[in-house]
C-alpha cells in the first residue's frame, strides 16, 4: 500500500490555530479537508441550523410548493414515487410525513361550516427486479387511473422524459426532486432497469477521473434550463445548470428535506414554519441523515450540518419506527454515529430493497404505533440476515471464479458472471471485491437471458464514462441493453449471449487507462506525528470534526521509528486482527490492527523498527478486548489511547 501524505502552508495551518484557538493538529487537518478560511473553519467546527442555505434557492421550488399546498386545500390524490435504497426510502418517509402533516393542518385550518375533502396520500415504490430504478410507463398510468393528480419523486426522475411526457397526457402534474446528475433530452441515457445510486450522467473525456466543476461536470448540456424536461411540472435538482442553490450534492431525501421546509414556509406564509411544522422538520433530520450517509454523498456543507442534527435527533428520537430500527440493531440506548448509518441501520432498511419488499422500510419508518413497527423492525432483520447469507455465499462463489478462472495478477479489471446470483446483492459484493483486490469489478446476474450487472471501481477510474466508450466505440454492434450510473458505481443490463464480447471489449478499452500505478492502493495520511504528542485533549478535539464519511474520512496519522513490544494477541474467527503496544522513544501506546495479525508477528519477532499508520480511538472502542500492561521505562504510557493501526512498514 502507497501512503500519500498531505501537506499544508504552515503559515495558514498556524493562522488558522491561533484565530480559533485549536491546535495545530486539528487546524491541519482541517485545510486537508478543504476548509482554508476562518468563517468556513468555524461553520466546519460548529455546524449550526441557521448556516443551512434558503430552500426557495432551488430551481422550481416555489412553483412546486405552490401546487403542492394547492393539491392539499383542493383534496387532490398526491403520490411520493420513491427509491429502493437507503436514500430513496428514507427521502419517500419523509415526504409522506411532511404531506400527512400538512393535510391535517390544512383540515383543521377550515371553518366548521365548510367541509373540506382530505388530501389522499400515497406512495410507490418500484420492485427493483420486475420494474428497476426510477419512474416507469406503466407505473405512471396506473398511478393516473386510480386518481393520482400529482407525483412527487424523491431520489430518482430527472431524466425521466418519456414517463414525464405520459404523465403530462394522463393529467398527472409530475414534480421531480432528485439529486442524480441531469441529462437533456438529445444526450438522455437509455431507458430500462439500471442501477443508479450517486451523480449520474456522463462526464466527457478521459476515463480517469477527474475533480468535479462547478457546474455540469464537463458535459456538454442544452444551457436552456427549460429544455431539460418540459413535460414536468418542476424539477428541484441543486445540480441543473440554472440552480441558484450553492451546494450541488445534497443527497435525495436532502433535496426532499428542501421541499419539505419550502411547503412549511409556504403554508405559514412568512419566512418562519409553524410549531406542529417546526417539531416534524427537526425529527425529520433523522430520516435526512439515514440517508445522506448510506448514499455516501460528501459530508460537507449542507450534508455536514444537517447529519449533525440528524444523529442526534435519531439517538433522541420519538418516532417508533426509528426506535424500533434500533433497538433490533442493538443500538437502543446507545450514542448514534455515521459509523452506526452505515453499517448498522443502513444495511436493516436496504435488505428489503434488495431481496424483499421495499415497502416495508417506508412502513416502518412511517408507523405510528411502537408494536407495528417492532413488527416491521423485525421482518427487516430478517431479511438483512437472509442479505448477508445470499452476500456471503454469492462472495466465496465469485472468489472460487476469480481465481480459477482468471489470471488475476495480469488482468486489470474483473468481469465474472453467474447464474444463481442474486442481483440485488451483487452491487455489495463487487464493492467487497474491489476492497481485497483493488480493481474495477463488475458482476452480473444471467438468472435469465437477460443479466443484470453491478460495477463498483476504484479511485481515478470513471466507470460510467468506460461504459459510455465501450458502446460509442463500436456503434454498429452496441452490446448493452442499458447502462447507467457515475464514475465509482454502475449498473447494466446485457444479454447473456453478449457477455464474453463486452469483457473482451471492455477490457481492452480501459486497459490503457489502467496503468499498475493507478492499481496500488493509496493510504492519504494527514500528518506525520510523534506518540508522545498525542493525548486525551487531543482526541476529544478532534471528535469536532465528525460526524465521518465521504469527504470527511476519519483524520489519519503516520508514526515513524516505532517498535512492538510485548505481546502480540491475536482475536476473531481465523486469528486475523490482533492487538499489541507500540513505543516510539519513551513513549508506548495500546494498539489494534484488524486483518494485520501476519504482518504484526512478523515485525514483533524481528525486533524491527517500523513505521505505522493509524487512527486515534478511544479505549471504550476497542469492543473490550484486554491489552496486557508493559513498562514504558520510566516515559509516558498513553493508557488512555488506542492506535488502531491501517497499515505497518518498515
Amino acid at each position: 500500500m502507497k501512503w500519500v501524505y498531505s501537506s499544508v502552508c504552515n503559515d495558514l495551518r498556524d493562522k488558522i490555530a491561533h484565530s480559533l484557538r485549536i491546535s495545530p493538529i486539528l487546524s491541519h487537518v482541517l485545510i486537508n479537508r478543504g476548509v482554508t478560511d476562518l468563517d468556513a473553519a468555524k461553520i466546519f467546527l460548529s455546524p449550526q441550523l441557521s448556516s443551512l442555505r434558503d430552500p426557495l434557492l432551488l430551481p422550481d421550488i416555489e412553483k412546486s410548493a405552490k401546487r403542492i399546498i394547492e393539491a392539499i386545500t383542493n383534496g387532490e390524490k398526491i403520490t411520493v414515487y420513491g427509491d429502493y435504497d437507503v436514500d430513496g426510502i428514507s427521502a419517500t418517509s419523509l415526504m409522506v410525513q411532511c404531506l400527512q402533516i400538512l393535510s391535517q393542518l390544512s383540515a383543521g385550518r377550515k371553518s366548521q361550516s365548510r367541509r373540506q375533502e382530505k388530501s389522499e396520500i400515497s406512495y410507490y415504490i418500484p420492485d427493483r427486479l420486475e420494474e428497476g430504478y426510477g419512474l416507469n410507463v406503466k407505473a405512471i398510468e396506473m398511478l393516473g387511473r386510480t386518481g393520482t393528480k400529482v407525483i412527487i419523486t424523491v431520489d430518482c426522475g430527472s431524466n425521466s422524459f418519456v414517463e414525464a411526457e405520459v404523465a403530462k397526457k394522463s393529467g398527472i402534474d409530475l414534480i421531480v426532486t432528485d439529486h442524480h446528475e441531469p441529462s437533456y433530452p438529445e444526450h438522455s441515457p437509455s431507458h430500462g432497469s439500471q442501477e443508479i445510486n450517486g451523480n449520474c450522467g456522463s462526464v466527457a473525456g478521459s476515463l480517469m477521473q477527474k475533480p468535479s466543476k462547478p457546474q455540469g461536470d464537463g458535459e456538454v448540456v442544452n444551457q436552456n434550463q427549460h429544455q431539460h424536461n418540459r413535460n414536468a411540472f418542476g424539477v428541484i435538482n441543486p445540480k441543473l445548470l440554472t440552480s441558484s442553490y450553492p451546494f450541488r450534492e445534497l443527497s435525495g431525501v436532502g433535496v426532499a428535506f428542501m421541499l419539505a421546509w419550502a411547503l412549511g414556509k409556504r403554508y405559514s406564509n412568512t419566512e418562519k414554519v409553524v410549531n406542529e411544522f417546526k417539531e416534524f422538520l427537526m425529527g425529520a433530520m433523522g430520516l435526512v441523515a439515514l440517508g445522506t450517509i448510506a448514499d455516501v454523498v460528501p459530508l460537507q456543507s449542507e450534508n455536514r450540518i444537517l447529519t449533525k442534527y440528524g444523529l442526534n435527533s435519531l439517538q433522541y428520537a420519538k418516532q417508533p419506527g426509528i426506535n424500533a430500527l434500533k433497538e433490533v440493531a442493538g443500538l437502543k440506548d446507545s450514542p448514534i454515529d455515521s459509523r452506526d448509518v452505515g453499517f448498522c441501520l443502513g444495511p436493516r432498511i436496504n435488505a428489503a430493497g434488495r431481496i424483499g419488499n421495499p415497502k416495508k422500510g417506508v412502513e416502518m419508518l412511517t408507523a405510528g404505533s411502537a408494536d407495528k413497527a417492532k413488527e416491521l423492525a423485525l421482518y427487516l432483520e430478517k431479511e438483512n440476515k437472509k442479505r448477508r447469507k445470499i452476500q456471503n455465499d454469492i462472495l466465496a462463489s465469485a472468489k472460487w471464479k476469480i481465481i480459477n478462472e482468471m489470471d488475476v495478477e495480469s488482468e486489470k479489471i474483473i468481469i465474472i458472471s453467474d447464474d444463481s446470483w442474486h442481483p440485488g446483492v451483487i452491487g455489495v459484493v463487487a464493492s467487497r471485491l474491489v476492497g481485497e483486490y483493488y480493481k474495477p469489478v463488475i458482476l452480473i446476474s444471467t438468472e435469465n437471458e437477460v443479466g443484470h450487472g453491478s460495477a463498483r471501481s476504484i479511485p481515478h477510474f470513471h466507470l460510467y464514462d468506460a461504459l459510455e466508450r465501450c458502446e460509442k466505440s463500436f456503434p454498429d454492434k452496441k452490446l448493452l441493453i442499458s447502462f447507467g450510473g457515475h464514475s465509482q458505481a454502475a449498473g447494466l443490463r446485457i444479454l447473456k449471449k453478449n457477455i464474453l464480447e463486452f469483457k473482451k471489449r471492455f477490457c481492452g478499452i480501459s486497459s490503457e487507462y489502467l496503468k499498475n500505478k493507478n492499481l496500488m492502493p493509496t493510504l492519504h495520511v494527514d500528518l506525520e506525528i510523534k506518540l508522545s504528542a498525542l493525548s486525551k485533549a487531543v482526541l476529544h478535539e478532534l471528535d469536532r470534526l465528525s460526524p465521518h464519511g465521504e469527504g470527511n474520512s476519519v483524520p489519519v496519522f503516520a508514526a515513524r521509528g516505532v517498535s512492538i513490544v510485548g505481546k502480540v494477541r491475536r482475536f476473531g474467527a481465523q486469528g486475523q486482527h490482533v492487538n499489541f503496544y507500540v513505543r516510539q522513544g519513551d513513549t508506548a501506546c495500546k494498539a489494534v490492527a484488524f486483518g494485520l495479525g501476519e504482518r504484526c508477528e512478523m515485525f514483533q519477532r524481528s525486533n524491527a523498527i517500523c513505521s505505522i499508520a493509524f487512527v486515534l480511538k478511544d479505549p471504550t472502542q476497542t469492543n473490550g478486548r484486554t491489552f496486557q500492561k508493559v513498562s514504558s521505562h520510566g516515559g509516558a504510557y498513553k493508557e488512555q489511547l488506542v492506535l488502531e493501526v491501517k497499515d505497518i512498514s518498515p
